[in-house]
């Protein structure tokens, strides 16, 4: 039996970002985000678990992390500290310009 070990408030996503991993930039879609990590999805991603990982969310806000596990070309980070919630509300928004300038 499956048990939801997950306690913080997930927003699903489909997000552009770009995110180091071992030194190597690469660029992805997350599909959910939480104050405590996020799952991404990039193909051709290989990933080791425990590798250290940085994620662009908005403009001068960079969150670090360790990969946590990976399934086929969707990876889960853990960030090391709490993102702020309100970060995390406003992922859900449709219409948050800050998000736009992620990728570049």
């Amino acid at each position: 039996m499956y048990t939801e070990r997950r306690n913080e408030d997930r927003r699903d996503s489909k997000e552009s970002v770009r995110f180091e991993l071992c030194g190597q930039l690469h660029f992805g879609t997350m599909r959910n985000l939480s104050q405590a990590g996020c799952m991404i999805e990039s193909p051709g991603i290989e990933a080791e678990i425990g590798a250290r990982c940085e994620i662009r969310l908005i403009p001068g806000y960079v969150a670090s992390g360790r990969i946590a596990w990976q399934l086929g070309e969707a990876i889960g980070i853990s960030f090391h500290l709490p993102i702020p919630i309100g970060l995390v509300r406003e992922y859900s928004l449709d219409d948050w310009p800050m998000r736009a300038e992620n990728i570049q």
